[in-house]
């Protein structure tokens, strides 16, 4: 589907496609106005109920990909230490996304935050701990543990959040701790809006062209478990709640030109069409007998345009304390000898498999998973659970063990699929993991081809 648009001129100047971001000159006019949004609609939840929010946008401008939303917690006053997985930060709390405009759903993501922690690990430790630390609360970042009295010399590798270790044991910035107790200085942080919604990453809204109502709807985590995660030695299972008077929507509205560039813009795009990626959530149960035996699960996504894949195999049971949570990924198991358990992998739509021989070594794996997404910046250790010289430290991070809860749990697969629009028989996963006992959910992303079509102000979505 091509989008591109008929683009009106006045003096020989051809105003840029304002809905595709690449395609506007860094030095064109523009004016931003920021409005801070409170939500319509607020539901704390409960300790099985799941929270929820809604805000809604006003009909003006472009919508800025980068608007935020800004969240703070306030946990329990008998629990005095908490803070956020590193590999999610803020992004944990969220449950569920949806992009709605009228009654029609653009983006619509279940289980946000596992495909948030899957699209985090490519970005760079450096990038984390220096400025998503504080944006976000992502601090994913490693460094050596150096031998005592060395500088050259160390026996492996930890977490690293620009603290030095007390002792054995890494902790959280003071800042970043949230302590019930001291509810007014637990910290702010924001989400962008392009990491709630894939439509965002490209396009822009044209706010001021569209006659119905914008909405944004998150779904939060129940209160207790799995908001934050908790240092050793805390009271589990108590309410973490959202602090109200922070939950606010940032607001960017983009006016492009000097004078009447949008209105001519408007004039000439009555009727336009653009395509965009969503992402389908599968989930099934399972368990890790089931998956050393090896499962076939048909995914669905028939008659649809899916240009890649994403699977985990998570533990659920994981919660608050552990330092990563229930959206982990685990690999299969390596022995005391180095012995990796059995892996087999393969996707199978349209009568044919994607890879002529099964994909049985988790190092194709990670090359796979590097082609269609792009590098994580995860160690062999944390990937695979295969580090031999310099394994993640036996130090702990807020009292939590770095290698039990680190090791093998960042085991993505990904495939980008090459055989076309997927028939009616849907696509079928093939896989055979040792994983560890415990593992309970294969969770899968299916990403595919949406097109949404504006026709005098009124919103159509559609399939590719």
């Amino acid at each position: 589907m091509s989008d591109d648009l008929d683009m009106p001129k006045s003096g020989g100047d051809e105003i840029p496609n304002f809905l595709m971001l690449k395609q506007i000159p860094v030095n064109y006019i523009q004016q931003v106005e920021t409005d801070l949004l409170e939500p319509v609609v607020f539901s704390q939840g409960g300790t099985s109920s799941d929270g929820f929010c809604r805000f809604v946008l006003q009909n003006k401008g472009f919508l800025s990909s980068h608007s935020k939303i800004f969240l703070a917690m306030k946990p329990d006053s008998s629990l005095t230490s908490s803070y956020f997985s590193p590999h999610l930060g803020v992004g944990q709390v969220v449950k569920k996304a949806v992009l709605k405009i009228g009654n029609k759903q653009i983006n619509e993501i279940d289980s946000w935050a596992g495909l948030f922690g899957v699209k985090s690990s490519l970005i760079t430790n450096e990038n984390n701990v220096e400025r998503e630390q504080y944006l976000t609360g992502r601090y994913l970042n490693h460094n050596f543990r150096y031998v005592d009295g060395s500088k050259a010399r160390a026996n492996g590798y930890g977490l690293d959040n620009g603290l030095s270790y007390i002792a054995t044991d890494l902790r959280s910035p003071a800042w970043a701790e949230m302590d019930g107790t001291s509810p007014d200085e637990c910290p702010s942080y924001s989400i962008d809006l392009s990491d709630l919604f894939p439509f965002l990453k490209v396009h822009q809204l044209p706010l001021y062209m569209i006659n119905e109502p914008i909405s944004i709807e998150l779904t939060f985590q129940p209160t207790t478990k799995h908001r934050v995660q908790i240092k050793s030695g805390q009271t589990t299972e108590l309410a973490t709640e959202i602090v109200r008077d922070q939950l606010k929507f940032c607001a960017d509205y983009i006016f492009y030109g000097a004078t009447d560039e949008m209105d001519r813009f408007a004039r000439a795009n009555g009727d336009l069409s653009f395509s965009f990626v969503d992402y389908r959530v599968v989930e099934h149960s399972t368990n890790a007998s089931n998956l050393g035996g090896g499962i076939i699960r048909n995914l669905g996504m028939a008659n649809r345009i899916v240009p890649r894949v994403i699977i985990t195999t998570s533990k659920t049971g994981e919660n608050e304390e552990t330092i990563l949570g229930q959206y982990n990924a685990f690999s299969p198991s390596v022995n005391a000898s180095g012995v990796e358990s059995t892996f087999k992998y393969n996707i199978r739509y349209n009568d044919r498999f994607e890879f002529t021989s099964d994909v049985d070594n988790t190092a194709r794996m990670f090359s796979i998973f590097t082609d269609s997404e792009s590098v994580p910046f995860v160690t062999r250790d944390e990937y695979s659970d295969q580090g031999v010289a310099g394994q993640i430290t036996g130090n702990t991070f807020n009292g939590r063990s770095q290698n039990s809860n680190l090791q093998g749990h960042f085991f993505y697969m990904g495939t980008r699929l090459t055989n076309g629009r997927v028939g009616q028989r849907g696509i079928e996963l093939h896989l055979t993991s040792g994983v560890p006992t415990g593992v309970d959910l294969l969770r899968v992303y299916c990403e595919y081809v949406r097109v949404a079509r504006l026709n005098n102000g009124m919103m159509e979505v559609y399939n590719a």
